[in-house]
């Protein structure tokens, strides 16, 4: 072997070596990063999540709220053929969808009679709130146009955009159905619940006004033929 040849393998081999430790460097870099990455949303999720616990059990009449909504809301979106990705987008907003009612006074939220005009727009702000507290966080961009959009109306009545029909995301609207439906079978210091006809009768009186009429027409036919949905609710808010 020539010199110039055993100099060539040589450096040839550390050029390698630092190659080799540089591109593990890096590479050291990106698994921190995504590992940090995820312990930061982990982390952000529970602290909104507490929050939510809060507001829940500012009530003990809505303490399951949120987790009934998610339940309703997922077997829907399933029965629809949505991908389990979006699925879990839409488990993800159900759960902080109330996230904007830490900003109403207790006594409006806990009121027993019939709200005034002024309390009524108080309470409507919360879907906004809700967004525009998530908004900083861009993991949940998705979920915040959920948040923002779950008290719109498919006859674009609804709050805060005034948006109609598919111009509201379908997350949005199979959540709007969950929402009103478990409100509507849950006791509140302003009513009893309703039977599971009287809902069913009120979801199909709204159907293509309030309602997007494919949404409530799959969750009808789900109430009907697997009513053990409604324990599985049950169950879920006792675990």
């Amino acid at each position: 072997m020539t010199l110039l040849t055993y100099l060539i393998a040589i450096t040839t081999f550390f050029i390698g070596i630092f190659l080799g430790y540089t591109i593990s460097k890096k590479e050291d870099k990106i698994r921190s990063k995504q590992v940090w990455s995820r312990v930061q949303r982990r982390n952000i999720m529970r602290t909104i999540n507490a929050l939510v616990s809060a507001i829940d059990f500012k009530d003990h009449l809505t303490r399951n709220h949120s987790d009934s909504v998610k339940h309703y809301a997922c077997v829907i979106a399933k029965k629809m053929g949505m991908p389990d990705k979006e699925i879990a987008g839409l488990k993800e907003a159900c759960k902080v969808h109330d996230l904007g009612k830490i900003g109403v006074h207790d006594n409006i939220l806990t009121k027993p009679d019939k709200l005034t005009e002024e309390e009524y727009k108080e309470i409507k702000l919360h879907s906004l709130a809700g967004a525009v507290i998530l908004k900083p966080f861009h993991f949940l961009d998705k979920v915040v146009k959920m948040v923002r959009q779950h008290h719109e109306r498919y006859d674009g009545k609804g709050y805060p955009d005034g948006l109609k029909g598919e111009k509201i995301c379908l997350s949005a609207r199979i959540m709007a159905v969950a929402d009103s439906f478990e409100a509507m079978t849950t006791d509140r210091t302003y009513r009893k619940r309703m039977s599971l006809e009287a809902a069913i009768d009120e979801l199909k009186k709204y159907k293509g006004t309030q309602f997007d009429p494919a949404v409530v027409d799959v969750f009808i036919k789900l109430l009907k033929e697997e009513p053990e949905i409604l324990k599985q609710s049950g169950e879920q808010n006792n675990a």
